[in-house]
């Protein structure tokens, strides 16, 4: 599948089943606009949406904002998982109390 975002440091292929993105590499402050604009392109999906994390190296604390007001923006019936997500991230989220976001699935970790 050809991937919605190509830079040379992001990657972001959409995935069908289950619906939603696979996200590799590195998001900062220059991958946010094209991490949003995926995003964009599942918002309008029914149903759960699942956010591979598993091949991504770092997310700044801009593109895990970017993740959670995905997630509250779909609380309405339906979740957005985080899965393959790094043990620091999942501390992250925890720790600032994001893991209580409407909408928002903590899936399994790395090597899960």
């Amino acid at each position: 599948m050809e991937p919605l975002v190509r830079t040379a440091e992001l990657c972001v292929v959409r995935t069908r089943r289950p619906d939603g993105l696979r996200i590799e590499g590195v998001v900062d402050a220059q991958g946010h606009q094209h991490l949003r604009a995926a995003l964009k392109a599942v918002e309008q999906v029914d149903g759960d949406i699942q956010l591979d994390l598993s091949r991504l190296e770092f997310l700044d604390l801009g593109g895990l904002r970017l993740l959670m007001a995905f997630a509250r923006s779909r609380a309405a019936g339906s979740q957005v998982e985080l899965v393959g997500l790094a043990p620091h991230l999942r501390e992250v989220i925890s720790l600032v109390g994001w893991d209580e976001t409407p909408g928002l699935r903590l899936g399994g970790g790395h090597g899960n």
